[in-house]
């Protein structure tokens, strides 16, 4: 069966992106793991496919998943790929859409300059009381755990380009893997927030965007309502609203293609 796909990225963070729009594909992860290999298949961070609703206030659902065959909660570079994926193929008009996902609605616009824009919850914090006592334990830095749809361990260090982030990783995996948990190492410069991020199931990727958020929503106040994030990919924007936050960043279509699964 040949499965007709586009490869998108968002600041490198990359994704091949399939609908069952038109036709239901059955996803499982030995699909996935074999489209995912860069030697033999397309390659890829994430798999989105892009759904009918279940909803009726949603206009698409997206589905996510990650290079190991494991399900995402959300991916916020995903989605602006996939919204804009969605406009170029007519499958709704260049507006607004709303986009259902596995763990909240999302709301995306395009944006200037080909960028796409975000409506989002702002990120709530993640408690498992056990889990930080361990993390305590073992992280000399500070940190703090976000919950955007997916997990997210933020560790503020001084200097995050020649740390060992998969070292890092591994120490902590015996303890946050179980939990869906990425891993972001991040440092606060004057005028921006420069990060890192190893993402379950995937590895260390070139951007997260809801590490980043995460990570941007904590310096956020009514006083400092907006902030760039740039990761080894690219920048994000982040702007904070009443009761949301606001992403804004690139969404670039790589090829077309078919690959017979």
């Amino acid at each position: 069966m040949n499965l007709n796909f586009e490869k998108w990225h968002g600041n490198g963070n990359d994704f091949v992106i399939i609908n069952s729009i038109e036709s239901d594909i059955k996803i499982n992860k030995t699909k996935v793991k074999k489209i995912s290999d860069r030697n033999t298949g397309i390659g890829f961070d994430q798999l989105i496919n892009v759904c009918l609703p279940t909803l009726a206030s949603s206009n698409f659902f997206m589905k996510f998943y990650n290079s190991d065959g494991s399900e995402a909660g959300m991916c916020l570079n995903g989605i602006r790929c996939a919204s804009k994926y969605i406009w170029q193929n007519n499958f709704a008009p260049k507006g607004k859409i709303n986009i259902q996902t596995k763990s909240k609605n999302i709301i995306c616009a395009p944006g200037r300059n080909d960028t796409v824009e975000v409506s989002i919850d702002c990120p709530s914090p993640f408690s498992e009381k056990n889990l930080i006592k361990k993390l305590e334990r073992k992280v000399k830095d500070d940190f703090f755990l976000s919950n955007i749809g997916n997990n997210h361990l933020c560790i503020k260090m001084r200097a995050i380009k020649k740390a060992n982030l998969n070292n890092i990783y591994k120490n902590l995996e015996g303890i946050i893997k179980k939990f869906n948990i990425n891993l972001s190492i991040f440092e606060k410069n004057n005028e921006h927030i420069e990060i890192r991020t190893y993402e379950n199931g995937v590895g260390e990727t070139l951007s997260c965007g809801s590490a980043s958020l995460c990570v941007a929503s904590s310096f956020l106040s009514n006083s400092n309502k907006s902030v760039k994030v740039i990761s080894i990919g690219g920048e994000l924007n982040f702007k904070k609203g009443e009761d949301n936050m606001i992403v804004k960043g690139p969404a670039n279509l790589i090829y077309k293609g078919n690959i017979n699964e």
